[in-house]
C-alpha cells in the first residue's frame, strides 16, 4: 500500500464514506531525503499501475515540482517549473501557481 502527501480527487462520486473508491485525478508526493528514491520509483510506478492520471513530485530542496502524466502504464513527465516559474497546466485550465510565492 502506498500513501500520497496530497490526493485531488475532481469526481464527488469517488468519495464515501469508506473513502476515495477509484482513482484519483491527481496524486502529489513532497520529497524528502529518506524517501526521495522510493517516491520516485516504486510509489511513482504504483500510482500509474492504479491508473492514476496525473503524479507531480514537489522536491523542497530544489524548489521544483514536476508534473507526470500517466501514458499507458508508465508516467512521462510534461512539466518541470522551478522556484521562480509559475506552474501551468493544460489539463488543469485556470491553474496558475506562482512557485516564488510557496516557497517563502
Amino acid at each position: 500500500m502506498v500513501q500520497p502527501d496530497l490526493v485531488v480527487v475532481t469526481d464527488p462520486a469517488l468519495v464515501s464514506a469508506r473513502g476515495i473508491e477509484g482513482a484519483p485525478t491527481l496524486v502529489v508526493e513532497v520529497l524528502s531525503p529518506t524517501t526521495t528514491a522510493y517516491d520516485r520509483t516504486t510509489k511513482a510506478q504504483r500510482f500509474a499501475a492504479l491508473g492514476i492520471p496525473h503524479y507531480w513530485i514537489v522536491d523542497p530542496e530544489t524548489r521544483a515540482i514536476e508534473c507526470f502524466r500517466r501514458h499507458e502504464a508508465t508516467d512521462r513527465l510534461i512539466g518541470s517549473f522551478g522556484p521562480g516559474d509559475t506552474l501551468t497546466h493544460a489539463d488543469f485550465p485556470g491553474l496558475r501557481l506562482g512557485l516564488a510565492t510557496l516557497w517563502r
